[in-house]
């Protein structure tokens, strides 16, 4: 009988091996599909390694500010998809060398659990084998939603995971259905890359949710219309039909478009179906857990996106080292906190935020005042010619604590690891401004943002 059976290597499964190998566990690892799960092999990792390649198109712009001369440019998305495939099967040879390293049994198909201690594994080459195990985790991700009456071909219709498993060469044309942070920043990497894209987002703006500000949304809406995405807000497709190669689409707001293909990406639900004793689900398909990640069956914890969290690869890594934790300390159990959680988006520019924005913390009651500085003022980023963007911090009114903040610019996706610090630290006003930065970097933008709260309004 193993120590712990952990069935899907993905972001949670990953966290949780390491800890359960460094704590001297006897585990066995039960994997379908790709080693690294959808953030490695479909997201996280090649929309960044992508995303990169866009950016630094539109960087080359600035190149002879800096008296560098390119006489010629050509863009070929079909060589960054060919390098992005190898970035992503030198990461996941990389975790298989690891679980060769230390002989952990990998078992290759899908795990259904049939009693609390038992998986059957239904192989890839058609055997079947059941595993005994102390202790289950189950870490298997989450699979694209669909929507209505838009059915996904995988030529016409694809899915982000389409996108990013098969689509070696880009269209000419491309209609994106949602402007979620995966609509966002595929479709600033198209644009870049020389494709004509088209958004429809049902909500009366881009990133609607509650922890992305609607300063936010405005700002990137706007960027993304000057590199020539159309975006329609408040429409769906009323109906499509494919005619002779080309997609025709009507829109409920009255337009008419042809594209090659349809995007889409309208969220992800979660791949929960992996058990045959009522583990217990929530209306949407969400395996329900306690605050020590448990199922209805103590021995069996289930982390990631196929419990109702935030669908993050770092969120699911947290829950994975709580879930050892509990495992390994079943009289001393500590809870999941989501209250500190970094967000980040990859699209036209960074954005990244923690804690609570304008409206969280209106939801909660609290009276803010917010301390702003532009991108275009910090010296570093004006060094950098990525002088666009801002950041804002949040305070309490009352005590001049810092709750939150957000970013968007240069270095967003690392700097907010500052703001999570100082908010954990009970930073005031006064302590993130007299804090001694670094001249010139991005993170003194901090000091000159939380000037207005900590000593006054420059008059």
């Amino acid at each position: 009988m193993y120590d712990l059976i952990i069935i899907g290597m993905g972001p949670g499964g990953y966290e949780a091996s390491l800890t359960a190998l460094r704590k001297g566990l006897n585990i066995a690892i039960v994997e379908k599909d790709k080693l690294g799960g959808n953030c490695l092999n479909r997201a996280c990792i090649p929309t960044k390694y992508l995303r990169t390649g866009a950016h630094l198109i539109q960087k080359l712009k600035d190149f002879h500010k800096y008296g560098i001369n390119i006489d010629s440019l050509s863009v070929d998305y079909s060589t960054a998809w060919k390098y992005k495939e190898e970035t992503i099967k030198f990461l996941r040879k990389s975790l298989l060398n690891l679980l060769k390293s230390k002989k952990v049994p990998l078992y290759k198909g899908e795990g259904v659990i049939i009693d609390k201690n038992k998986v059957l594994i239904k192989k890839n080459d058609g055997s079947e084998e059941i595993l005994e195990g102390k202790h289950i985790i189950i870490s298997t991700g989450s699979i694209p939603s669909s929507l209505g009456n838009i059915h996904p071909d995988g030529k016409f219709v694809i899915t982000t995971e389409d996108y990013m498993d098969k689509l070696q060469t880009l269209p000419k044309t491309m209609l994106v259905v949602g402007g979620g942070v995966s609509g966002c920043e595929l479709s600033y990497i198209m644009a870049k890359y020389g494709v004509k894209v088209y958004v429809v987002e049902l909500k009366d703006r881009i990133l609607d949710t509650d922890i992305i500000s609607p300063e936010i949304s405005k700002f990137i809406h706007r960027k993304l219309k000057n590199l020539g995405v159309d975006i329609f807000l408040g429409t769906t497709i009323k109906e499509y039909k494919v005619e002779d190669g080309k997609v025709l689409v009507s829109l409920s707001n009255g337009e008419n478009l042809e594209v090659d293909k349809i995007l889409l990406s309208v969220g992800r639900k979660p791949n929960s179906l992996v058990d045959e004793i009522d583990i217990e689900k929530d209306e949407r398909g969400f395996i329900k857990v306690n605050p020590y990640l448990q199922t209805n069956y103590e021995n069996i914890f289930a982390v990631g996106d196929v419990i109702n969290s935030p669908m993050l690869a770092h969120v699911a890594q947290y829950e994975a080292k709580i879930a050892m934790h509990n495992i390994l300390n079943p009289d001393s159990k500590i809870s999941v906190d989501y209250s500190l959680i970094p967000f980040a988006i990859f699209s036209v520019l960074e954005i990244a935020s923690v804690g609570e924005n304008e409206i969280t913390a209106q939801k909660k009651g609290i009276d803010v005042e917010t301390g702003y500085f532009p991108f275009m003022y910090n010296e570093k980023a004006v060094d950098e010619i990525e002088n666009e963007g801002f950041v804002r911090l949040i305070f309490d009114k009352n005590t001049q604590r810092l709750i939150g903040g957000y970013i968007v610019g240069i270095g967003a996706s690392e700097l907010i690891h500052e703001i999570s610090l100082m908010v954990k630290s009970k930073f005031t006003a006064k302590q993130v401004h007299e804090f001694i930065y670094f001249h010139p970097s991005l993170s003194e933008i901090f000091a000159y943002a939380s000037y207005d709260t900590a000593i006054g309004k420059l008059f």
